[in-house]
């Protein structure tokens, strides 16, 4: 087969299959587009003078996060694909609970999202099975549906595993660049019931759907940054500790 002819097969691919790519296009695009059409609807304001110094402190950029008025909710939450184009939003019920050093902290966290590239990872998981599964068709017809159906069973739980992955991966960039005031502003929010149940409560039907929560359980999070406060604590302790060599 000749290049011309192969390429044109792909061509021809391609263009059977022109409805998946328009709807990976429109939601690639909605996410990258998502910061603004919040801008545009919300209309958020910017932080409070003490807290935005805050938020530089910890290395987020005070003027990628804006500020929502929702006095009876507490929300945090990354906007795009990336930390260039992204941004953070806050309520101003989330300012209201915690310290400039807690809300801080939790904009570090939701700005990692964006940092470490967990959206275009949890975005592109089901990108790439759907023209996996498209491939799979062309090439294999009735058999390759039945197979690509099959398969959303284990992409279902390889999602849920990754997009858990994304949130301790940012709790813990969260608690290297605040310290113990990440754990601290989670603690305030679990004890003031924003944050849900520390592990899944109720039947047994109930706490299986709370395992494929795409969120950890708080409790486990907690668990987690309690562990690295204290291998921090131990690490600093034996760099301060004076050795004894012989004389």
């Amino acid at each position: 087969m000749t290049l011309h002819s192969r390429l044109s097969a792909v061509l021809s691919w391609a263009t059977d299959w022109w409805e998946l790519w328009a709807l990976i296009a429109v939601g690639l695009l909605g996410v990258r587009l998502a910061p603004h059409v919040v801008a545009r609807s919300e209309r958020p304001e910017p932080l409070p003078d003490d807290v935005a110094r805050a938020v530089e402190r910890v290395g987020v950029p005070a003027g990628r996060v804006g500020v929502l008025r929702r006095d009876g909710r507490v929300l945090a939450y990354a906007a795009g694909l990336t930390a260039g184009h992204g941004r953070v939003f806050v309520s101003t019920g989330l300012l209201r609970e915690l310290d400039p050093a807690g809300v801080a902290a939790v904009v570090r966290h939701e700005h990692a999202h964006l940092a470490r590239a967990h959206v275009p990872i949890r975005v592109g998981i089901p990108c790439a099975y759907a023209v996996a599964w498209a491939v799979d068709a062309s090439l294999f017809g009735r058999e390759g549906l039945i197979v690509g159906a099959a398969l959303a069973v284990p992409l279902t739980y390889l999602s849920m595993r990754v997009a858990r992955w994304t949130e301790y991966d940012a709790d813990a960039d969260a608690a290297r660049r605040s310290g113990t005031a990440f754990r601290d502003a989670l603690a305030r929010l679990a004890a003031g019931g924003h944050l849900g149940p520390a592990t899944p409560v109720g039947g047994r039907l109930r706490r299986l759907l709370g395992s494929l929560s795409m969120h950890p359980p708080l409790g486990e999070r907690l668990r987690r940054l309690e562990e690295r406060a204290d291998l921090r604590g131990a690490s600093e302790g034996s760099r301060g500790r004076p050795t004894h060599g012989d004389d």
